[in-house]
C-alpha cells in the first residue's frame, strides 16, 4: 500500500485484543498496523460479497410468481391487512 494514500486513525480495542494483535505481529513479524489493514480490507470485503450475494438472490427471485393467477388478488389481501 502506498504510504502517501494512507490516514491516520485511532482505534481502541480491549486489553485482550490488544495483546492478541501484540502477539500476532510478533510471530508473523509483520507490524500491528499492517495486521489491522489486513483485518479491515478482510471485513471490507465479506461484506461486499455478502451485499453481493443479496442483490443476487433478490435477481434470481424476479418473476417467481408469473405464472400464478392468484398472485395479484393475494398481494392486495396482504396489503390490506398492513393497511389495517
Amino acid at each position: 500500500m502506498k504510504q502517501d494514500s494512507m490516514v491516520r486513525t485511532q482505534v481502541y480495542l480491549s486489553k485482550e485484543q490488544e495483546q492478541a494483535l501484540k502477539s500476532l505481529a510478533l510471530t508473523s513479524g509483520t507490524r500491528q498496523s499492517e495486521l489491522i489493514r489486513e483485518a479491515v480490507d478482510l471485513l471490507l470485503s465479506e461484506k461486499n460479497a455478502l451485499q453481493g450475494q443479496w442483490k443476487q438472490a433478490l435477481h434470481e427471485m424476479k418473476g417467481i410468481w408469473a405464472d400464478d393467477k392468484t398472485a395479484k388478488q393475494r398481494m392486495q389481501m396482504i396489503r390490506e391487512e398492513f393497511d389495517r
